[in-house]
């Protein structure tokens, strides 16, 4: 008995420590899996080295515009310039259409939609302008390659758009308008309708539109479609108060007189192709910009000090077909935005 009564108590301190031990390398096992993502999170691995798929990219190009020389101030929340931005970010894809048999007759199928109906006038090899002379004088100029256009009505010369006949629209109505206008000539892209909108009233000074102090004072308002983020990353436009998709609507009772200009140039993005790339150092874009060398897309007038407030990275949306969506520095403050094309110089040709 004396024997088993042993074999029962050591099998009971067995099962008692065995438990014990067990429960702690349990609670171990989670301790140290806590550990290692505490520890990752503070001390990432580093990403793998760009994979440069595309080769040397093509350089940006950004529009011809002069403006004034500006001193510059840094006004962060830190003071100082971002130390987090990543020194390597991705580049896709722009698939730029090629000339086809079919590309004048789709251009002509989509200018019919918008009720130009007449014979176009050849302004070049991708340029056309269809013309319409009825209540309102009206063009609509097409590049029939990339499918851009600029749609005017000479508003000016009725004086009856300056008096309003349709209720100020909210700005949700106004985008809706749009969107709508959009979908049915087939244009509306699930980037656009899933981007961003912004509405600014407009009136008439002397024929010129000018900003409105509110919707309530306005004759017109100018929306503007933006293409979603991509990959986390807002896009700007060559033009801060332009999107891809501009539209001016005035506000008047009758449909066929309520677009009054339209400029589309939107170009897709393949967001299944990207490559990752160096890019240059914040410091070096600030010394850049500051120097000369971004882009202004806004600036406040009459001042010759600009503020910088906030600066990251951001992709540039050109308003002309470009190969590739490049990364830039974006540099924002009061009333100012400027860019940096951000990709390494060893990789721009």
């Amino acid at each position: 008995m004396s024997q088993l009564s042993d074999v029962a108590s050591i099998s009971r301190k067995v099962i008692k420590y065995g438990g014990v031990f067990l429960v702690f390398l349990m609670v171990g096992r989670v301790l140290l899996g806590m550990a290692t993502t505490y520890w990752k999170s503070l001390y990432p691995d580093p990403p793998p080295p760009p994979d440069v798929k595309f080769g040397k990219l093509p350089k940006l190009l950004f529009p011809q515009r002069e403006v004034p020389t500006f001193s510059y101030i840094l006004e962060t929340r830190t003071g100082a310039l971002p130390t987090t931005l990543p020194d390597q970010y991705k580049v896709y894809f722009m698939p730029i259409k090629k000339p086809s048999l079919l590309a004048y007759d789709t251009a002509k199928a989509l200018a019919n939609r918008l009720d130009f109906i007449t014979e176009p006038k050849k302004l070049s090899e991708t340029e056309y302008r269809w013309d319409v002379s009825e209540a309102v004088d009206s063009s609509l100029t097409m590049n029939i390659i990339t499918g851009s256009f600029v749609l005017d009505r000479k508003w000016q010369k009725d004086p009856a758009y300056e008096t309003p006949t349709l209720a100020p629209l909210l700005d949700s109505q106004a985008s809706d308008k749009v969107y709508n206008l959009l979908s049915r000539l087939d244009l509306l892209e699930e980037d656009l309708q899933t981007g961003s909108s912004s509405v600014q009233p407009l009136k008439s000074d002397n024929g010129v539109l000018v900003e409105a102090p509110s919707a309530s004072k306005a004759q017109f308002l100018r929306v503007n479609l933006y293409r979603a983020d991509v990959d986390n990353t807002r896009t700007v436009s060559p033009t801060t108060d332009r999107g891809l998709v501009s539209a001016i609507i005035a506000f008047q009772r009758e449909a066929s007189r309520q677009l009054v200009r339209m400029e589309y140039n939107y170009f897709p993005v393949d967001l299944e192709q990207s490559a990752s790339y160096p890019l240059i150092g914040v410091e070096e874009a600030w010394i850049r910009m500051q120097n000369g060398g971004g882009y202004v897309a806004q600036y406040p007038h009459g001042s010759e000090v600009v503020v910088v407030r906030e600066v990251t990275l951001a992709y540039y949306d050109s308003d002309i077909p470009q190969q590739f969506l490049q990364p830039v520095y974006l540099f924002e403050g009061d009333g100012f935005a400027g860019y940096v094309p951000a990709v390494s110089d060893l990789w721009v040709e």
